[in-house]
Formats: structure tokens, C-alpha cells, sequence
């Protein structure tokens, strides 16, 4: 039997408080719920076992992972090994907030084969962080990534967001300059976004703060692409910045097109050529609610994500592989393609189409010149 080369998502939905900003499927929950959530969550890993599947990735992502008792994720780590072929060289990830980890905990992951720590750092400026309802400090934050690294974590990630209402690029440049001092390898850069129904929406409708402008945010971003290029964090994805063979396996998997299985609540899959989600209702998921809306991926629809996707990244997409699915983008798209080449929006070398380095600002309308 041909083995072949997938990943693993985990969502844990629970969370110690709910983040203005956040519109993810989380929230606070009682601990009699996460003890039949995780009884769901072992019996959906078993019902896809598939021991010919070899796992190069696992992300353990939420929701706030951290805030569970360990032996829940010694649990599911557990299943997966037990179900899947997890490779020995496999990525394996777990999200993490700076006020609910500790030494026990980094010690428990560690001993279950977690090797990346992603933080949700957001700034490292107190006023930023209260004013999108984080709950831990600056202090707390630094502290805790110097606890990681104590306990062997040699590969650490850092979320930032850019467009914190009330943020100037001095606070933004000191988050990322004290990160940089930290050491940690991996910084994640993403933009604030206002998600209808969010407290922070809330908050900015009833003109409470003060909102950066989407030039502005954009103009911090060059300003940080320029800096964290200094210091040898390279892009290899539009919010991705990695120190050399520090870049996430998981997340390029993703952009890559490789298949991955998702469980839990309103976990998305792509198995066999084909898309299915979970719900996102939590009593749903504790009935049985595995999966739903499965449907095989067209080759238009692999065109379009492949197009999509790979743009996003460093590495461009591969022409022949559009080719192979049967779109001719040069052919089709030769007056686009000439257009975005003369006035370096993009290159195109050796089969492969990318968008140039200082361009990565537009690279939606890039994307939607090209699709079919």
C-alpha cells in the first residue's frame, strides 16, 4: 500500500476569557463539557485512522490549548500516534497564551514529543494589549517565552498584529525589536480585523478608540518586511517571517495544497481530493456531528486554491502543475501575465510565477488578474 504524507489539526475551543477581537470558534466552558469534548474529540481520531498515512505535522491550535490540564493533550497525542504513522521528524505544535502556561506544562509537552511553541504575544505594549481584552501583560509575555526556551524549546513563534486601535509604529517597532532580542525564530505578523459582532467592533463603532487606517497598516508592514529582513527573518508567506529552516511545515503544507485531517469542533479536512468541515455548534459535536458538506474538489476549484495559495508565499506557484489540472495560465492569462511582468508586480522563471518582493501589499489584486 502507497503510504502517504499528511497533516493533523487540532482545535480546542476553550478558552479563560474571550479576546475583543476574536470571532474564532471558542469560548469559556464548564470542565464537566471539556471532559465529553475530548471523549468526541478521541472517538472522531479513532473513526479516521488510518495507519497508512504518514504525519509530518501536528498543530494543536484553538481556542487557548494552554488553558486545559495537560493530561488532555497527553491524551490526544495519544490517539494520534496510536491511529496515524506519525513520522519521527514530524512539526508538532501547540498554541499557547503567556498567563496560562508553566514550567510543568513546557516540561508534559516536551516529554510528549511537542517540539514549536506558538504564542499569542499580539504586542508587547500593555496599553495595545488591554485595549483588545488580552489578559496577560507585557511582562508575563516575555517571561514566559524565556520559560520555553528554559525548558528546550528551541523552535518558538510569536503572533504580533498589526492595526491595534491606538497603536503607533514606535509601539509596533518595540514589540518586534524585544522580540527579535528574544531570540525566538519565528514571528507571525497579521492584520487587525474588525469582525462584525466583536466586542472591539463594538467598541470602535461607539468611537471609544481611535482606528489606524488601512494605508497606515500597510505602511507599518513594509516598515517591519524592512526590519525583521535586517535581523534574518525571512518572508516565506505575506505574514510569516522565519530565521532560515525555522518556517512553519504546517502552514506551507497548507499552502502547498497537502492533504490534512481536522478534528474537533469546526475543524475543516481535506482527505482524498475532497473538503468536509465539523460543525460549530459544541452540543452538535458532542452528538456526533463528524463531519458534513463533503465535496471532491473540482480542477477548477484545485486551480483556483492552488492560484490562491501558493501566491501568498515565497515560492510562487508552479506553472506546470496549473498545466497538469488544465489551465494554460500563460496562454490564457498572456496579456495579464505581460502586464504584471513589465511593471514587476511579478516574475516568471522557470515555470513558476511570483510576486515580487515589494509587492506583496497587493497581492489580492494580483491573485484575481490571474484566476480563471
Amino acid at each position: 500500500m502507497i503510504m502517504t504524507d499528511k497533516m493533523i489539526y487540532i482545535h480546542i475551543p476553550f478558552c479563560d476569557s474571550k479576546c475583543f477581537y476574536c470571532n474564532f470558534c471558542s469560548s469559556i466552558y464548564s470542565e464537566k463539557i471539556k471532559e465529553k469534548y475530548f471523549l468526541k474529540l478521541v472517538e472522531e481520531i479513532k473513526l479516521n485512522k488510518n495507519k497508512n498515512a504518514n504525519i509530518s505535522s501536528i498543530y494543536i491550535g484553538g481556542g487557548t490549548p494552554s488553558s486545559i490540564d495537560q493530561k488532555y493533550i497527553k491524551k490526544i497525542i495519544k490517539q494520534i500516534n496510536e491511529n496515524f504513522n506519525v513520522l519521527k521528524n514530524a512539526e508538532i505544535t501547540i498554541e499557547v497564551n503567556p498567563c496560562s502556561i508553566s514550567e510543568n506544562k513546557f516540561l508534559q509537552y516536551k516529554k510528549l514529543g511537542i517540539n514549536r511553541i506558538s504564542f499569542g504575544v499580539q504586542s508587547l505594549n500593555n496599553k495595545c494589549l488591554k485595549i483588545i481584552g488580552r489578559t496577560h501583560t507585557k511582562k508575563q509575555a516575555i517571561n514566559a517565552i524565556k520559560l520555553a526556551k528554559k525548558c528546550g524549546f528551541s523552535n518558538i513563534n510569536t503572533d504580533v498584529l498589526i492595526g491595534i486601535p491606538n497603536q503607533n509604529y514606535y509601539k509596533l517597532k518595540n514589540t518586534i525589536k524585544r522580540l527579535i532580542k528574544l531570540k525566538v525564530q519565528h514571528i507571525s505578523c497579521y492584520m487587525l480585523i474588525n469582525e462584525k459582532g466583536t466586542k472591539l467592533t463594538n467598541i470602535i463603532n461607539n468611537k471609544k478608540v481611535k482606528i489606524i487606517s488601512e494605508d497606515k497598516c500597510v505602511k507599518y508592514y513594509n516598515n517591519i518586511f524592512k526590519y525583521l529582513k535586517k535581523y534574518g527573518y525571512n518572508r516565506y508567506e505575506i505574514s510569516n517571517f522565519a530565521k532560515k529552516n525555522y518556517e512553519c511545515k504546517h502552514n506551507i503544507g497548507y499552502w502547498q495544497l497537502k492533504e490534512y485531517y481536522g478534528f474537533g469542533l469546526s475543524a475543516h479536512s481535506y482527505v482524498d481530493g475532497s473538503r468536509y468541515a465539523n460543525t460549530c455548534n459544541i452540543q452538535e459535536y458532542l452528538n456526533n456531528e463528524f463531519g458534513y458538506n463533503k465535496e471532491k474538489l473540482s480542477c477548477l476549484e484545485k486551480v483556483e486554491e492552488m492560484i490562491m495559495l501558493s501566491l501568498r508565499t515565497v515560492y510562487g506557484v508552479d506553472v506546470k502543475a496549473l498545466n497538469g489540472l488544465g489551465y494554460d495560465v500563460i496562454n490564457e492569462k498572456k496579456y495579464e501575465i505581460d502586464f504584471l511582468v513589465k511593471n514587476k508586480f511579478i516574475t516568471y522563471e522557470n515555470d513558476t510565477i511570483k510576486i515580487c518582493e515589494d509587492k506583496f501589499g497587493v497581492t489580492n489584486q494580483i491573485i484575481l488578474k490571474l484566476l480563471p
